[in-house]
């Protein structure tokens, strides 16, 4: 029976795919997405709502990532590639834990949940933690 982590995993890859194929289908058969005709209010209210979602996901890729350079180049992915980066992201996060991890796990710090999982009781995590 598969973990709730591998089929996080699973996933994150499918939408991270999907999402790309989208994306090249579309500039492929309908072309560049900057031409005036689709500057319309609309898309004005879609690019707020892009980067409301890249200030928020960027913010916990500062927290996850150590390095200045990591984070900034994850912060311009973000920007520049929005949900295709994001499935990515969250991807290889989730390969970072183990299968047996809780899925929150993917959301620390490695020293947190490296933490987290010392605290464990009996080789399974007490109630107040899953």
């Amino acid at each position: 029976m598969a973990t709730k982590v591998v089929v996080a995993r699973t996933v994150a890859v499918a939408l991270g795919a999907a999402t790309f194929i989208t994306i090249l289908y579309t500039s492929v058969t309908d072309g560049s997405p900057f031409r005036m005709e689709l500057l319309t209010p609309w898309m004005k209210a879609t690019l707020i709502d892009f980067y409301v979602n890249i200030i928020l996901l960027a913010a916990w890729v500062w927290y996850k990532e150590s390095t200045w350079g990591l984070r900034i180049i994850w912060t311009l992915l973000l920007i520049g590639f929005g949900s295709v980066t994001t499935s990515w992201y969250v991807a290889i996060q989730l390969f970072k834990i183990s299968v047996d991890d809780p899925l929150y796990f993917a959301l620390l710090r490695d020293q947190h949940a490296r933490w987290l999982r010392s605290i464990s009781i009996n080789g399974a995590h007490s109630e107040f933690f899953v």
